[in-house]
């Protein structure tokens, strides 16, 4: 990120309205629709930072991004901490005002020894073309443990939300070589846990239970359709077949989902059947610019 991006990423609530027609010379960058490519695999996902602010409070207390991008020979790093907003609060100082630092890669003269860990992370950048990295420290023990102990779950979710990004348009499909994306994303997204002596590690594209993988191949047949708003924005979507097969469902069960409560009046319970598939889960999931929108569905 360019140091005016690193500052738009750091501004609350900045939608692309208030981008565009701000009276702040930092935040005149106005937001340019991508070209529309299929499932929107546009890398645009990040464009107002509102998620990633929340993504990093919700876990921690603090945060340290630091970018170089392609081209400039700076590297730029901006903190955000709790600590920080109430020291300001209370010295009656501007809350959501910072200062961003523009230095050499390599230079870490300006961390602390209570830091003295990041001094390893930013020797790294010596060399490097561009770089962004994002640290996140003050994280409660509540996410330490589950980080630690729940590896193979979170990363089977991160390889759900990210999942045309690995594995393309048409996802990681392994029953048809005719519906496996020709072009693959260059994109690798390697995870490794430092919580032993033994460092965990998983690249999310090779995640065989996220359940986009398990959709895709389960489904018998496909129905993909497209919609334009009158403002020329695209919806494309995908419905799935997953029928009742010989005495069993092919809709995936989600191993981290509790099946929902069988009503035993229901007259159109199959004999044997256990449980319903999709039950009343809602129909559609919602992906923005490729990416899996969490908790956001459509039930109707």
């Amino acid at each position: 990120m360019t140091s005016k991006q690193l500052n738009n990423w750091a501004v609350y609530r900045l939608s692309k309205f208030t981008r565009e027609n701000s009276t702040f010379e930092s935040e005149r960058e106005g937001y340019v629709q991508p070209e529309h490519v299929p499932r929107s695999l546009n890398s645009d996902i990040s464009y107002f930072g509102v998620g990633g602010k929340r993504a990093v409070f919700h876990m921690g207390n603090s945060v340290r991004m630091i970018s170089k991008p392609m081209g400039t020979p700076d590297v730029h790093e901006l903190v955000l901490s709790n600590e920080e907003f109430q020291k300001k609060e209370q010295n009656k100082e501007d809350v959501y005002r910072g200062t961003i630092l523009n230095r050499t890669p390599g230079d870490f003269s300006h961390i602390t020894d209570d830091e003295h860990f990041l001094r390893s992370i930013i020797a790294e950048e010596t060399g490097e073309n561009s770089f962004s990295v994002v640290v996140i420290t003050g994280i409660s023990n509540e996410h330490i443990n589950y980080l630690k102990e729940d590896f193979d779950e979170w990363t089977r979710e991160l390889a759900h939300i990210y999942h045309y990004y690995i594995h393309g348009v048409n996802g990681n499909c392994k029953t048809s070589i005719f519906q496996r994306s020709d072009d693959l994303p260059k994109i690798d997204i390697l995870v490794t846990l430092y919580a032993s002596k033994s460092p965990r590690q998983m690249n999310l594209r090779d995640v065989e239970d996220d359940m986009q993988t398990l959709f895709i191949n389960a489904a018998k047949d496909t129905f993909e359709f497209r919609a334009e708003t009158s403002e020329k924005g695209i919806v494309e979507g995908v419905l799935r077949y997953h029928p009742f097969l010989y005495d069993r469902e092919t809709y995936p069960k989600d191993p981290y989902v509790k099946p929902a409560p069988v009503d035993d009046d229901d007259d159109e319970r199959e004999v044997g059947a256990i449980g319903q598939a999709r039950g009343k889960r809602d129909i559609f999931e919602c992906f923005w610019n490729g990416r899996l929108i969490p908790y956001t569905t459509i039930s109707e």
